[in-house]
């Protein structure tokens, strides 16, 4: 056996069982976290004349304002990052490589943010 290898028999047996009560503590607590904060289903009727959509397009909304943020910010924090790490490369390939691929998937992360509005307002326009 050499130095460098080290099997899980190896391990002190305290590690191993921090590891395994940190990973069971957490599940406990986000499934008494998840009791404790969750309401009523949203499939069941309010006023007990049939369900309401207010509370689907609420979420709705939320999702996609979060997501179109996303792609703003992260786009052209990565389209920039690209450019700066492309063009500072001199002779390394493989940096150059790097900064091309963040560029183009910046640029795309741009587009798909003006797709997206774009996308939303066909879809509002065919709805009516």
């Amino acid at each position: 056996m050499t130095a460098n290898h080290v099997t899980e028999h190896d391990q002190a047996p305290l590690a191993r069982l921090k590891a395994v009560v940190s990973f069971e503590t957490l599940s406990i607590a986000i499934l008494v976290g998840l009791a404790l904060f969750t309401g009523a289903a949203a499939a069941q009727p309010t006023g007990g004349g049939g369900g309401s959509t207010d509370g689907w397009e609420a979420i709705l909304g939320n999702l996609y304002n979060v997501l179109y943020i996303t792609l703003q910010y992260a786009g052209l924090t990565v389209l920039v990052l690209g450019f700066i790490v492309w063009l500072t490369a001199r002779n390394n390939s493989q940096r150059s490589e790097t900064g091309m691929k963040l560029t183009i998937g910046g640029g795309a992360m741009v587009v798909a943010y003006f797709g997206l509005g774009a996308l939303i307002s066909l879809l509002e326009f065919i709805a009516g």
